[in-house]
């Protein structure tokens, strides 16, 4: 015999490596590239026709050398993304098409790398990696024992788990 149980349960997983290659042309002479951070992270999850995207927006902030490295400067720049994410979906009949979806980030964005080409650009490589689940009500079918034993009355319980000679046994 099965039973079906109504439940929010676990109907999809998903994960994106973020990999993105940026490129600033500043109008100052930068002679050396000292650092870069990425601060800021927002994102936000959502759904169209069943494809989740990730969108999101994140500050880099680059600390550079100018005038043969005599001065240096700050260049920030905010980076908007939108990503499609890989979702492996479970075969339950989901009662809804609503989804809510949890993010985790696994590894923040990050540069991996920062070059100074010869046309004075500046070349980021940038990665992270989020992981997105996405929870449903679904209908869930058990299967039941076809013996039927009946739930012990408050009565009989306590009579079962209440041992009347507690205090007695203490003194």
């Amino acid at each position: 015999m099965y039973r079906e149980i109504a439940a929010k349960t676990l109907t999809a997983k998903g994960k994106l490596s973020y990999f993105n290659e940026l490129i600033f042309n500043l109008d100052e002479n930068v002679s050396k590239l000292l650092g870069c951070w990425i601060i800021d992270l927002k994102q936000d999850t959502y759904v169209i026709n069943k494809t989740v995207h990730l969108k999101g927006t994140y500050s880099i902030q680059l600390w550079y050398a100018i005038d043969n490295d005599k001065k240096s400067s700050v260049f920030e720049n905010r980076v908007d993304f939108d990503e499609i994410v890989n979702m492996s979906y479970r075969d339950y009949e989901t009662l809804s098409d609503d989804m809510f979806l949890k993010v985790f980030i696994s590894k923040y964005p990050t540069c991996l790398g920062m070059e100074l080409n010869e046309n004075n650009e500046i070349v980021l490589k940038i990665e992270g990696e989020f992981y997105i689940d996405a929870f449903q009500e679904a209908i869930l079918y058990v299967m039941c024992s076809d013996k039927k034993i009946d739930d012990l009355s408050l009565d009989e319980e306590i009579l079962m788990n209440v041992n009347p000679n507690y205090l007695v046994n203490k003194k």
